[in-house]
């Protein structure tokens, strides 16, 4: 099975999950996307049945032509509102977009999404899958009974959902022009800038609280964390290869650790001889080696917490591979100087003597 390509805007992305309200109550579309593009950031915003990558629901269906009653094909069936191509960063790579006057809306009623004649958009995968050689545009496509659908559009590419994808590999895909008239019949989509993203979902959920107080609210994402999720759960020997490995680093670090103790014993052992001349016990010098290696251990896990909640590691989590030059150097330069001082300060302060404990005499100090 081929690895899922990065063909959108991941990073600009914000999925909503499907929204519900306390009393069961409609939520209309369009007073909902009125809001939602009043929030400063929003560039566009959409209401649709499915999201790419999405584990929550797949939408597939089986499509043919009308010289191929045989060979239909499982595509991923798209259908949302009227900025759903610009929410998702998709470019018309032939024939034309969608009309105001194609859009339908949607109540929950399948049987009557796909009108006789209906305009469709279809991937470029699809295109080249039913038309190798001719013209896609103006061909009939049927995906249910008898109701034929007219190709007027074609985009680059538009990934399936999870589930999608596993019977969908070739990514084909069909989007209707069919507005949900309740905004709980489907995922929330946002689209703000690569930088703000975060900003713009916390400014979004903010406003949809203030206007639907009845609403309730699922946990935003990032596609990006979709696509991420997708690839863990199409490849598990991928994430058990990571787990593998993060336990030998483990071990290892371990072994080192062990090691670098025993050293640091043998190495200070004329010391430990004197501070037990002077008359420290064994089990106090073990009690201040473990306070040492704690007070290590503090600085490293307050360290690498510091690390995880940066907005790099934020980024690198929701499987964004650009990361800008400046900030990966930082980050280098900060680990450079953060770890030789715990290191130096661990070495410099393990098994010393007590001020108290040396002796001002000259003999002693002979």
């Amino acid at each position: 099975m081929p690895s899922l390509p990065s063909l959108l805007p991941e990073d600009e992305i914000t999925v909503f999950p499907r929204l519900d309200t306390a009393d069961n109550t409609p939520l209309p579309s369009a007073e909902l996307l009125r809001r939602v593009k009043a929030v400063p950031g929003v560039r566009h915003a959409a209401i649709g049945n499915q999201s790419p990558y999405s584990p929550d629901v797949s939408w597939t269906a089986r499509v043919w032509t009308d010289d191929a009653h045989g060979g239909d094909v499982v595509v991923a069936t798209y259908f949302g509102s009227e900025a759903m191509l610009q929410t998702l960063g998709l470019r018309v790579v032939e024939g034309r977009d969608f009309m105001p006057v194609d859009f339908t809306s949607y109540t929950g009623d399948q049987t009557r999404m796909h009108a006789t004649g209906a305009p469709a958009i279809i991937s470029a995968s699809l295109a080249k899958h039913l038309s190798p050689t001719a013209p896609v545009i103006g061909r009939r496509l049927y995906i249910h009974g008898d109701a034929p659908l007219t190709v007027v559009g074609v985009v680059s590419a538009l990934p399936a959902a999870t589930n999608g994808f596993a019977q969908n590999p070739e990514g084909f895909s069909i989007l209707l022009p069919t507005v949900p008239a309740d905004a709980r019949l489907g995922p929330l989509l946002v689209r703000s800038g690569i930088g703000n993203r975060v900003r713009v979902a916390s400014g979004v959920e903010q406003a949809l609280r203030t206007s639907f107080p009845r609403g309730i609210l699922g946990t935003s994402r990032s596609l990006a964390a979709d696509r991420t999720a997708s690839l863990d759960s199409l490849y598990p020997e991928r994430q058990r290869a990571l787990w593998t490995a993060a336990g030998l680093c483990a071990l290892c670090l371990l072994a080192t650790l062990l090691l670098a103790t025993d050293w640091m014993a043998r190495h200070h052992r004329l010391e430990l001889s004197l501070r037990m001349a002077f008359g420290a016990r064994r089990n106090q010098l073990v009690r201040e080696w473990s306070l040492e290696l704690a007070a290590v251990t503090g600085l490293g896990a307050t360290l690498g917490w510091l690390l995880l909640h940066s907005p790099v590691a934020a980024r690198l989590a929701s499987g964004a591979l650009a990361v800008h030059p400046v900030e990966t150097a930082s980050l280098a330069l900060a680990c450079a100087i953060v770890l030789p001082v715990i290191a130096t300060w661990a070495a410099s302060h393990a098994f010393s003597i007590p001020p108290h404990l040396v002796s001002r005499s000259p003999s002693v100090r002979l």
